[in-house]
């Protein structure tokens, strides 16, 4: 689960940089602690003398579940802001093949191969330095092979979604599946391992309660919960806050400005989805460079998920305030409105007009604007002119490609 807490204004790019840094270290550190930055322990799984691993893993992947879909059902997390990446069933298959031969043959998963090297394990680092160059190496194949890459595409699905299971079954079924791959886990460890159960086994004799079948209950408690919990997606139905929307529009954070558009143009941002909401035509004719077309009678929640920054515009500023509006009910967080709308640009961006005054500051700001004008195609006008932009309006830039507007498009992907 991501969290991209800095496209909704909260901090900004450096300071989520630090974050992750932050939680990458607090990270490496427990998988330190818990034996996971020695090849030997990773291996031993291979030979079922040490399954540490995948308890760790099936411990985590059913507190998540179990976890966010109680949260989900009181109203706490919306899962529909969980980023999911896309699935490419064959490229996917392989490339978990040959992450596993990898693991196999050299201990490590890349996780904790940089947790290894970091601690100063030799093998750590060889396998980190393999891990390195063959990034390199696929990312100068990649454009060979990106046919291959992107084969078999099923766009981002979930296992309820694809079977037409109700999530709580699939919940309670997963619960079930990890109690019964631990016990499985703890004999394993018993016949080839030499381990004997302990306080913190499930399979420990005599039979009586301990923290960690306590923990057993209680997770098998919350599975079945899910079974009549229903759907934890919210299905479009969203609660508006009128006096937040209201400050917010008291406060023009609703709203970018054109000029700062440019900006984030110029350098080249891929934080945001910029829309055009006029219609195809008008689109043609022109629009703003790396905006995608949406006329404002087919908006709807597909235009860009919903962790993204969407910025909207059309000719003045009525129709993105409408749009502005249909988004925020349909629970976007980051979304804004060019003031003034293309028309705004125009005047701004394209044919910004020369200052009356003469002081050294107000040149100055206009020499920048009017070079950013002619990056565009615009032309600055004089102080005493009146161009009219319609007249002279720029060759427009390249459409985005079919492919990419608007469920199909695709930008920088997020999480691992």
């Amino acid at each position: 689960m991501n969290a991209p807490f800095y496209k909704y204004g909260l901090f900004g790019d450096e300071a989520g940089l630090i974050v992750a840094f932050v939680i990458g270290i607090g990270f490496g550190f427990f998988l330190e602690r818990a034996g996971f930055g020695s090849s030997r322990k990773l291996a031993a799984q291979f030979y079922f003398r040490d399954l540490s691993v995948l308890k760790v893993m099936f411990t985590a992947i059913i507190t998540a579940m179990t976890g966010l879909f109680a949260l989900s059902r009181l109203g706490m997390v919306d899962l529909s802001l969980v980023y999911l990446t896309d699935t490419y069933l064959v490229p996917q298959i392989a490339g978990g093949l040959i992450l596993g031969v990898g693991f196999v043959i050299g201990g490590y998963c890349p996780g904790t191969s940089v947790v290894s090297a970091a601690t100063g394990r030799i093998d750590g680092m060889v396998y980190l330095a393999g891990v390195v160059a063959g990034l390199f190496g696929y990312g100068e194949i990649y454009p060979k092979i990106a046919k291959l890459a992107h084969a078999t595409p099923m766009g981002k699905i979930t296992l309820p979604g694809l079977f037409h299971l109700p999530y709580g079954l699939v919940v309670f079924a997963v619960v079930l599946m990890a109690l019964g791959a631990f016990a499985a886990a703890e004999w394993a460890e018993g016949r080839f391992g030499g381990k004997t159960a302990g306080k913190g086994s499930l399979t420990a004799k005599p039979w009586k309660l301990t923290p960690v079948r306590g923990l057993a209950v209680a997770l098998v408690a919350l599975g079945a919960f899910a079974v009549v919990g229903g759907n934890p997606y919210r299905n479009g139905r969203v609660t508006m806050d009128t006096g937040e929307m209201a400050a917010m529009v008291a406060g023009k954070a609703d709203h970018v400005d054109a000029t700062e558009v440019a900006g984030w143009i110029l350098a080249n941002r891929a934080d945001y989805t910029l829309v055009d909401l006029r219609e195809a035509s008008e689109y043609a004719t022109y629009h703003i460079p790396g905006a995608v077309n949406v006329p404002l009678a087919e908006l709807t929640a597909d235009v860009a998920p919903r962790t993204e920054k969407v910025v909207l515009y059309s000719d003045g500023g009525i129709h993105g305030a409408q749009a502005w509006m249909l988004l925020k009910a349909l629970g976007f967080k980051a979304v804004y409105s060019i003031y003034g709308g293309l028309d705004a640009w125009k005047d701004d961006v394209l044919f910004p007009a020369a200052p009356s005054e003469t002081d050294a500051a107000a040149q100055a700001e206009f020499r920048k604007r009017a070079e950013v004008s002619k990056h565009f195609g615009g032309k600055p006008r004089g102080a005493s002119g009146s161009a009219n932009p319609e007249q002279a309006l720029p060759t427009p830039p390249p459409a985005a490609p079919a492919g990419a507007v608007p469920k199909a498009k695709r930008k920088k992907k997020e999480g691992c």
